[in-house]
């Protein structure tokens, strides 16, 4: 019995946390072209690290990615241009469990 208080408690705990989420936008470079790549994605209640690596097409310059993280504080995001990566980083006292959506914009060259 105290095994389904327990898997209870976990499930009312996961509600109370996903429904008071507050959604962080982050931008690198200028909003031009047309979108190239989208993903969304979660990351897990115990991975405050999470790396997203962003297929580009051959012939396709990066002008713009965008990073939506719907989370109970703001990650660290970072993109890297020569890699095309995403970064999402939370700190050991975050709780890390979130979504997120990516965009990337670019031109045909």
């Amino acid at each position: 019995m105290s095994k389904l208080y327990g898997v209870l408690l976990l499930l009312v705990a996961t509600h109370c946390v996903t429904s008071t989420t507050n959604t962080y936008v982050y931008e690198f470079g200028q909003n031009v072209g047309n979108v190239v790549y989208q993903y969304d994605g979660r990351i897990p209640l115990f991975q405050p690290v999470t790396h997203k690596d962003i297929s580009i097409p051959t012939g396709v310059t990066v002008t713009y990615v965008r990073v939506t993280v719907d989370a109970l504080s703001p990650p660290k995001v970072d993109f890297e241009a020569d890699r095309n990566r995403v970064s999402i980083v939370y700190s050991w006292t975050q709780i890390s469990m979130s979504s997120y959506s990516i965009i990337v914009k670019g031109f045909i060259v």
